[in-house]
């Protein structure tokens, strides 16, 4: 099986950062290849939009909902910014196309699981563990990633 399409979960980790260089050595001298470089922001992250009038000092909370997508818009342009300099580490030489894209959802297990469907990944490279993980044991996102694809996930250290 020739992998095309591949998915690295992105969390700053240095996991993820070796899911990256795995990934690129697999496919990077591939020009037909893809590497999608995702960052899941959970919606719980930032908080939203209220008309409560009580926001206890919280700077978004009287946001309306157009101030709130140019906030979330802000972030996410930050995580890319900021992904795209990992990026450029790791490329060395490589060939293929390497996508940086952060994206929105409940959780990053839905996020990565949607973005698998919907962008017809072949494959997930993924650190073990990510951040905040227990040392050496599965980390969460890692377990519900393998239970939620159909596709391989390779997990890397």
């Amino acid at each position: 099986m020739l992998f095309k399409n591949v998915l690295v979960p992105y969390d700053e980790s240095e996991h993820a950062i070796s899911a990256l260089h795995v990934a690129l050595g697999m496919v990077g001298d591939d020009p037909d290849a893809e590497v999608h470089v995702v960052t899941v922001v959970s919606i719980g992250a930032v908080p939203g939009p209220s008309i409560d009038s009580d926001t206890f000092g919280d700077p978004l909370a009287s946001t309306t909902p157009l101030e709130y997508d140019s906030v979330m818009g802000a972030i996410l342009h930050r995580v890319r910014a900021d992904m795209q300099g990992v990026i450029n580490d790791a490329k060395d030489g490589a060939t293929c196309t390497v996508t940086p894209t952060a994206i929105i959802a409940g959780s990053p297990v839905e996020g990565i699981a949607e973005y698998v469907t919907s962008h017809d990944i072949d494959l997930v490279v993924m650190g073990r563990r990510g951040l905040g993980a227990l040392r050496g044991m599965l980390g969460s996102v890692s377990y519900g990633v393998l239970r939620s694809v159909d596709v391989p996930v390779l997990t890397v250290k």
